[in-house]
């Protein structure tokens, strides 16, 4: 009995050695994507987009999408040190990348920040009832006028645009978050607001704005001295022109200025998970589509685009390399 218990012992230590040895599945690595202010489209972008990288990085990656204060608000965030808290990615617009980096205003030092890759087209405008006289930027002078919402880079770029027209001081800014502002142009708060869309395709709240509104708004950019000093001084700022009709109610084009949304990080994440990060994302783009519209825009031939003057963490880079796009 004894010789039996005995050889029953050192089968089962065997067996937990065995056990032991054996290679086991790593957990995945759990990533907190971080979006934008509500309203805006970029959490339920951002919660498409994590859907995919998570079913296509073999089980290495889990997303979670938050909103947040927008694109420089998020990369103040990546400077936040965490032993417990999930990797950080940042949704942001190419210049506010750009600002980081160079340590730019709004921010006093560079930050530890960089590109993954370019994501879909940002294109804003102003808008205004059609009775407010307003009918292109000079005519803001002496209104009430909400610039963006603080942390965004749609409110840092207004109020450049406002300087380089010599209408910054002359001009009501008024400082509001997405819905606040659609509430205040529908309402006649204020004399005027910015407004946005994603791929050509009005957000959220101003697509209800529109709708609510239709035919009693009017729509207009920067004057075209304005655009090109933006153009000029600012990486990822382009100009851009919205086609007729992109606006419910509105049949007239639209030049004004346009930036890439883009994914960013800190320095601190590892080469192989930035790869891993936009490989299960640039590889499988066509997914993002089922779960949101705006997916069609997100293209591995357009992943770069914007992102000329921006620095890109190794990871991406050899990812892009790889894909003949450097």
């Amino acid at each position: 009995m004894k010789k039996l218990m005995l050889h029953m012992v050192t089968f089962a230590a065997g067996f937990a050695l065995i056990l032991g040895a054996a290679p086991m599945a790593s957990a995945a690595a759990k990533v907190l994507l971080q979006t934008s202010h509500p309203g805006g489209a970029t959490f339920e972008v951002g919660t498409a987009m994590g859907k995919v990288i998570t079913d296509n990085s073999g089980g290495k990656i889990e997303v979670s999408a938050s909103i947040t204060g927008g694109s420089t608000a998020n990369i103040r965030t990546l400077q936040k040190k965490s032993k417990t808290r999930a990797f950080r990615v940042g949704m942001g617009t190419a210049p506010a990348v750009a600002w980081g980096q160079t340590g730019r205003k709004p921010f006093k030092k560079p930050q530890d920040v960089l590109a993954l890759g370019a994501l879909y087209p940002l294109t804003i405008v102003y808008a205004s009832y059609k009775t407010s006289g307003i009918k292109k930027w000079a005519d803001l002078d002496g209104k009430r006028f909400v610039v963006g919402a603080r942390g965004g880079s749609i409110y840092i770029v207004t109020q450049i645009a406002l300087k380089h027209s010599g209408m910054f001081k002359k001009v009501k800014r008024e400082f509001f978050s997405n819905p606040q502002n659609a509430a205040a142009i529908k309402d006649q708060r204020v004399d005027a607001g910015f407004f946005f869309l994603n791929g050509g395709v009005p957000a959220p709240v101003y697509m209800d704005l529109a709708r609510t509104l239709s035919g009693k708004l009017h729509f207009f950019g920067p004057d075209e001295a304005t655009i090109k000093k933006l153009a000029d001084g600012e990486a990822g700022i382009v100009r851009d022109v919205l086609a007729p009709g992109s606006i419910p109610g509105f049949d007239k084009p639209v030049v004004t200025w346009g930036q890439m949304w883009a994914l960013m990080v800190s320095s601190k994440m590892s080469n192989d998970l930035a790869y891993g990060f936009v490989k299960a994302l640039f590889d499988n783009t066509k997914q993002i589509t089922k779960y949101h519209p705006v997916g069609k825009f997100i293209t591995k031939k357009t992943g770069l685009r914007g992102l000329k003057k921006v620095k890109l963490h190794p990871g991406a880079i050899r990812y892009w390399k790889g894909a003949g796009m450097m």
